[in-house]
């Protein structure tokens, strides 16, 4: 099922089940600023619109029994307790998994390297020259043999831990399989009374892909929240107003899961200015890349600067995190892979709380430094393999910066 399948499945079911709208669920805050008489006949004219927005997507629905409703949130429950169950059943696995993991490290990295260095000590202890160096290597061995006794016992430790979890191995795979059975019945039982509700054909329609999206998008900002907005000067009202006028670009901002805290006029108004300093953002990846930064920083960023930068900027600039990104993407210094990316896919690449001159130089020192990292194929530790070879791992240090 696409993307906009499923958001259309979602926000009809929504509505004909008296959910609406799946936006909304995502509760905020009231607001807190205070709506001057232009704001108030705003909020009025955009709750009215709203209003008569329902009525209009209601009215070309199908109607749904009470029986079929329940059979919807029947199935949703049943997969959220499937969800649940299987969840449960993987932390017992992980346990085993868990526990080969450290079976493997005592037998391997420490017993192992203990061997080594006991080895590596005894051949130098045998070429020693002086009194003194001898004094020394022995309390080098007697350490390495301490460490590897602490090794053995870590591992007999292990072992038993290791070995009482397989005993509850098969119990776990045949409940694991129990649990996969009971989700994919949940999900088969969602998708059939979906069916049952009659959506079938309109989903397969994009009729009213522009009313549910406008529909989702004005009940996530609210009617107070895009007054509010709105109110602050002619400029600020019309960026509004183009918005809701553009199914096209509603319809984009849904799929990309909306702005942040439902801010859609601080969206518009990072996207315009974005715009403003760039003409290269309003084609192709680049424009994506515009859109979802807007999104992702309708409600500010904080920046995590280092200790000793006291006059760095509280927040991320989002018109300057966009160039920083299109410099590099015009370089080439970004992975071909970003191309490719969806709005929604570029709200994960620019929502760091890290200052754009960090990004520049992990790229340039990844490239310069460690080349090899950023061309495996093996994508699952491409740019990041530095923490187990160069870097130690813990975000703990970044106030090291």
């Amino acid at each position: 099922m696409s993307r906009r399948t499923r958001a259309v499945c979602w926000a009809v079911a929504a509505m004909l089940i008296g959910t609406m709208g799946v936006q909304a669920a995502k509760k905020k805050p009231a607001p807190a600023a205070p709506l001057s008489e232009r704001g108030l006949k705003l909020e009025a004219a955009y709750a009215g619109q709203l209003t008569e927005l329902k009525a209009e997507i209601m009215k070309a629905l199908p109607e749904v029994d009470e029986a079929r409703k329940a059979a919807y949130f029947t199935s949703l429950e049943a997969e959220k307790a499937a969800l649940a169950r299987k969840a449960e059943v993987q932390k017992g696995l992980g346990e085993i998994k868990k526990g080969h993991g450290l079976v493997a490290h005592a037998k391997g990295k420490w017993i192992g390297g203990a061997e080594k260095g006991i080895a590596d000590t005894k051949a130098k202890l045998k070429d020693a020259k002086t009194d003194e160096e001898r004094e020394e290597l022995k309390k080098k061995l007697a350490g390495w043999e301490k460490n590897k006794q602490d090794g053995l016992d870590a591992l007999k430790e292990r072992q038993a831990f290791l070995d009482k979890a397989l005993k509850e191995e098969p119990r776990l795979n045949k409940e694991m399989e129990a649990a996969e059975k009971a989700l994919a019945d949940a999900r088969a039982d969602i998708a059939k009374a979906l069916e049952d509700l009659g959506l079938s054909k309109l989903l397969q329609s994009d009729k009213l892909d522009g009313k549910l999206a406008r529909h989702e998008l004005m009940a996530d900002a609210t009617p107070r929240g895009l007054a509010e907005f709105a109110q602050k000067g002619e400029a600020q009202e019309k960026l509004i107003e183009y918005l809701l006028a553009n199914d096209e670009l509603m319809i984009e901002m849904m799929l990309a899961d909306g702005a942040n805290g439902g801010n859609y006029g601080a969206a518009m108004q990072i996207w315009q200015d974005i715009n403003t300093a760039s003409k290269k953002a309003k084609d192709g990846p680049l424009r994506k890349l515009a859109l979802a930064i807007a999104l992702e920083h309708a409600v500010p960023i904080g920046q995590r600067n280092p200790t000793a930068a006291t006059d760095a900027p509280a927040t991320i600039d989002p018109v300057k995190r966009y160039l920083n990104y299109e410099k590099a993407f015009l370089a080439g210094e970004l992975d071909e892979g970003f191309n490719d990316l969806s709005v929604w896919d570029y709200r994960m690449v620019v929502d760091g709380n890290e200052p754009d001159e960090t990004l520049a130089w992990g790229r340039e020192m990844l490239r310069s430094y460690r080349p090899d990292h950023i061309s495996t194929k093996d994508y699952r530790w491409r740019y990041v393999a530095a923490v187990r070879s160069d870097i130690r791992y813990g975000s703990q240090y970044n106030k090291f910066d």
